[in-house]
């Protein structure tokens, strides 16, 4: 099914929905977070742990983090007793990341906030509304991930390039068979 894009003033509106949206979110991240006493990499790490034990790859790729960046934040965890690391039976290389009872404490006061708070947020929608509002998130998440995993999203309108400097990409100017700087390997 091909779909149209939509006209610009739609995806002007949209995005900016899309930026008030973020700020909100972001601003109700950070004040659960540090209340917590966790840093917001910790926090989505210790909900994923909640869910199930990981090996540091597997963690990383249901994030979608790179393994280096998660492992310093796991190494962080580790230490101030959050999780444990734990080697599996019959392979000594090889360790699972659990959630410590400190961990599950942290995970369960994190909840208990979130539920709070997102639970007022949606009580102020009706039934209908609310339903509405919880599928059009999970099917936007997942649209988007669809088109960055996809390699047909443009990668320098995020991340480092963007802000470094002018690439091409970044500029407006045909990129049909140059390589894009913020990505290593990738085509713009």
């Amino acid at each position: 099914m091909q779909v149209k894009n939509p006209p610009k003033t739609t995806v002007r509106d949209f995005r900016s929905h899309l930026r008030a949206l973020e700020r909100e979110v972001t601003t109700q991240l950070e004040g659960e977070t540090s209340c917590c006493g966790v840093t917001l990499a910790q926090c989505h790490s210790l909900l994923e742990l909640a869910r199930r034990q990981y090996s540091l790859t597997g963690l990383a790729d249901a994030l979608d983090l790179d393994k280096s960046t998660l492992s310093r934040t796991v190494e962080s965890m580790v230490k101030s007793g959050l999780c444990e690391r734990t080697t599996v039976a019959g392979d000594r290389r090889s360790v699972r990341l659990a959630l410590s009872p400190l961990g599950r404490s942290k995970v369960d006061s994190i909840n208990r906030m979130c539920d709070e708070y997102y639970g007022e947020v949606l009580g102020q929608l009706s039934d209908s509304v609310q339903r509405q509002v919880i599928r059009s998130v999970g099917i936007l998440a997942e649209s988007m991930k669809r088109l960055r995993t996809s390699n047909k999203a443009q990668p320098c309108r995020t991340g480092k390039a963007a802000i470094a400097g002018t690439p091409e990409c970044c500029t407006g100017q045909s990129t049909k068979s140059k390589k894009c700087p913020s990505k290593k390997g990738s085509t713009a």
